[in-house]
């Protein structure tokens, strides 16, 4: 079982939501719709980078 995220991370996931990004915290998936770029998301780029936060798009 992974450890549990610290502050830091759970700031990034509130900008995303935020933003209408959908975030899965237990399975740790970032959900980004098809037509938009991961890049376009700072936060998404760093929880996936620092927290090995996986992103996956979705057909909406």
């Amino acid at each position: 079982m992974p450890a549990p995220l610290c502050a830091k991370a759970h700031c990034l996931i509130y900008r995303l939501r935020k933003k209408g990004i959908q975030v899965d915290t237990k399975a740790r998936t970032i959900y980004i719709p098809y037509y938009e770029n991961v890049n376009d998301y700072v936060q998404a780029v760093r929880l996936s980078r620092e927290f090995h936060i996986n992103v996956q798009y979705i057909i909406v």
